[in-house]
Formats: structure tokens, sequence, C-alpha cells
């Protein structure tokens, strides 16, 4: 299978969508890990609506808080396409949300691979959830775990998500709401980032099923290795005297009362801070402060800091480390939020 053909584009639902809405100039949106496979079916989408302009966004689409709706206001586009997330927020430009969901499935091997690594880590209780790609799999896989003798827990989505069992990168409620009940958490998904936050949000062993590389593995050293250099960060961050509080300017990014809050912490203990509008957060563009702060927090996403461990030469916490390190409240680990 071609890897353009992993995934549910739903050329045909895009198709309608546009000529229901009549519209002229359309502006698609995926993930970079998507862009490619993408791209071989807008010559389809060309050919079915020769009179319809598409445009290409270039940057980056974590999830669907960073939506593009300043692109598309400033090419006056008509209607977002947007790859591979859910709704988010209710965005000022019709947009249609094409999940892409994966059509790999959970294969005999894979499905022997699972129960053969989880025999070995004399467990009960397994909670359930998986990136939005692989969703319609979790029953799949709920059943063959049950029908060989585990409890099974599913959370009810969070405010992020639609589908129940659904993680994003900022919102691990699923997993969280049945963190109490489970010795472990298995996640359906490929990559690292989501099944590394779930283990920094749950703070349980994570087992990763990989659909893709028909893999099974046990994150959760990595999980400990990752948190070992979090704390790391926050205690280079206890004193601290100058913050950068990155604030996200894409409207599912933007959250003025948690800036705030964090400001309010930073007075509090006598330092200070100044407020930086960025979307996309590199090293380099940091080194342009030079030495005006000490340390950076992220309000807008928390792939920031989890994702560049080793590229950032000064700390850069998400919120919940924030107030960790401004508390002095380290006992437990927060993530993200």
């Amino acid at each position: 299978m071609e890897k353009q053909s992993f995934y549910d584009f739903k050329i045909g639902t895009i198709i309608r969508f546009i000529k229901k809405r009549k519209a002229k100039k359309v502006l698609i949106q995926a993930p970079d890990g998507l862009k490619q496979l993408f791209l071989p079916y807008l010559e389809e989408l060309r050919r079915e609506l020769p009179n319809v302009e598409f445009i290409i966004s270039g940057d980056p689409a974590y999830g669907s808080c960073f939506l593009a709706e300043i692109e598309a206001k400033r090419v006056n586009a008509d209607l977002i396409v947007h790859i591979g997330h859910t709704e988010y927020y209710k965005a000022s430009i019709p947009t249609i949300y094409v999940e892409a969901f994966s059509k790999l499935t959970l294969t005999e091997t894979l499905a022997e691979k699972l129960l053969n690594h989880i025999k070995d880590l004399n467990v009960k209780n397994i909670g359930l959830c998986s990136v939005l790609q692989h969703v319609k799999c979790i029953e799949h896989v709920k059943k063959l775990l049950e029908n060989n003798g585990y409890k099974v827990y599913i959370g009810k989505h969070g405010p992020y998500t639609k589908y129940d069992g659904q993680v994003v990168g900022c919102d691990y409620i699923s997993a969280l709401s049945v963190n109490d009940n489970v010795d472990l958490h298995l996640i359906i998904s490929g990559g690292l980032f989501h099944p590394i936050g779930l283990g920094l949000a749950t703070l349980k062993p994570v087992i990763k099923l990989d659909l893709y590389e028909e893999k099974v593995v046990n994150l959760t050293k990595e999980v400990e290795k990752v948190l070992r250099k979090r704390y790391w960060r926050i205690m280079n961050s206890l004193n601290a005297e100058k913050f950068g509080i990155i604030v996200g300017m894409r409207k599912g990014q933007y959250r003025p009362s948690l800036v705030s809050s964090i400001e309010e912490l930073i007075r509090k203990r006598g330092g200070k801070s100044a407020r930086i509008v960025m979307d996309i957060i590199t090293e380099e563009r940091l080194l342009n402060f030079g030495n005006d702060f000490d340390a950076y927090i992220v309000t807008s996403c928390p792939r920031v800091p989890v994702d560049d461990l080793g590229e950032f030469k000064k700390p850069i916490l998400t919120p919940g480390e924030a107030y960790m390190a401004l508390t002095g409240k380290l006992e437990k680990y927060i993530f993200p939020w």
C-alpha cells in the first residue's frame, strides 16, 4: 500500500462541501507529516473543480488550534480545508475538518505481539486511548484485550477532542479520567510526541501500539528520561528573575487569562516578565533576545518545550512547569497546563 493510501482523505466529501459553499478560492492546511501524502489528491480536486483556485499553507499545522485563519483572510479564501484534526474552536471562516482516519488495522501478528508484551507486565487494568487517526481501531483493541481477561477503560473525550479515548497534545482528559483505575495506559499512535505527553500527564506506564511499524513499544523508561530532563529545566528556573512569556496569536492558542495568572505569580515572587508574541518558536528566534530573559514560558502549545529538549539553551517551560517553578511545589509534575 502506498503511503498516501494509508489515510482516508474523504476527497468526495471535500468536493461536495466546496460545491455546497460555492467556494472559488480554497486554502488547504495539513500537518507536515500529511502534506506530501495529500498533495497527489490535489490534482483530483482540480479536475473535479476546474473553476476553484486551491492554495496550500506551507506553515506547520500542529493542531486545529493553529487554524490558518490569518492566511485565509489575507488571500481572500472562501473556505479552509483542514486535514488531520477535529474542530478545536468555532472558526470565523467556513472550515471543513478532514479527520484523515488511518486505513491500517490491527493484524493478527501485531495482536499477538501486543498480548505477549502485556502478559509479561503482570497487569490487569488498562487505559486505552488513541490519536485521531486510529480512533476507529479502539474498539477492536478493546475487544482483543477483554477477550483475554483484561479490564479496559476508555475515558470520555475532553474539551478539545471529539471522540472518547482520543488524545491531543494539550488534552489528555480521556486518559486522566480513568487514570485512578488503571495500571498502565495503552495508546494507539505512531511517533513519540503523544505517547510521551500521555506519560507526562498521567505519570503511569505507557505502551505504544504502532500500526505503521507493526510494533509494540514500552515507553515508560523514555517518559522517565524526559521527566528527569523536564525537572532539570524546572530546577534551572527556580532562581530566574526575568521571564519571557510567549503568547500565541492564533485564536486557538491565545490564552490571556492563563498569561495573566502566570504574570501574577511572577510578580508575587518579585520577578519581572514581558509578553512575547510568537507563533512559531525556535532557538534561533529566542537568541535575538540575548540575555534579556532567564527563562521562557510557552502559553500557546506544550509541544514546543517537550519536543525540543536539546535545542533550547535556556529553560523553556510549559505553564504547568512554570507553576511548579514559581510556587516551589515540585512534588507532583504538572502537564501541560
